[in-house]
């Protein structure tokens, strides 16, 4: 938390509190006097970071996870993807799996949503056939933990063991990608 009087302290706080909840809830279920009260500062004080709800939502956008480079073979990404996602509850930090989600709803075009989500998740993978629909399955599998773990605080840390979820639930991951062939695919990956 800032200190009293630290503007770029209570700016940070302010934009990581409403970083969190945009990204677990998407724009509309989330309130200045939400991230106020969850920043421990005022919520005119939310309102000199950012001047308005809109401006407060671009500015918190998301900090994304460091993406998969492309040479990250695909033997044990399972735990990989998992980890990554478990970590990122833990640090409190920003869910692209689930803010994905919440884009998509919010999106004027959600074509360009989908698109867009496809490009940026799945281009390591490939396009048609039976490898997309693999890809396609190992994105349900991501989207529906992160959807469990953030939205519906499922596998409540304070009582699950953190490795045995990521051996288990990364197994699942693996056996979709073990099916993937690669040999049609260029690109990076976001996880």
């Amino acid at each position: 938390m800032s200190r009293p009087g630290d503007a770029a302290g209570t700016r940070e706080v302010v934009l990581q509190v409403a970083r969190r909840l945009f990204g677990e809830r998407g724009y509309a279920a989330v309130t200045i006097r939400e991230v106020a009260a969850q920043a421990g500062v005022s919520a005119s004080m939310v309102m000199k970071v950012a001047g308005s709800k809109q401006r407060l939502y671009a500015l918190a956008t998301p900090a994304e996870p460091t993406p998969l480079p492309p040479d990250v073979p695909l033997e044990g990404m399972g735990e990989l993807l998992v980890s990554r996602l478990l970590q990122r509850r833990d640090d409190e930090a920003a869910e692209p799996w689930l803010r994905a989600i919440y884009l998509l709803i919010e999106a004027p075009d959600p074509e360009a949503a989908r698109a867009e989500f496809r490009d940026r998740f799945l281009r390591r993978f490939p396009t048609e056939g039976d490898g997309r629909r693999h890809a396609d399955e190992v994105a349900c599998l991501m989207l529906g933990l992160a959807a469990g773990v953030r939205a519906f605080r499922l596998l409540d840390p304070g009582s699950t063991d953190r490795e045995a979820v990521v051996r288990e639930y990364g197994a699942l991951v693996q056996q979709v990608l073990d099916r993937i062939d690669l040999g049609r695919t260029a690109g990076g990956q976001d996880a």
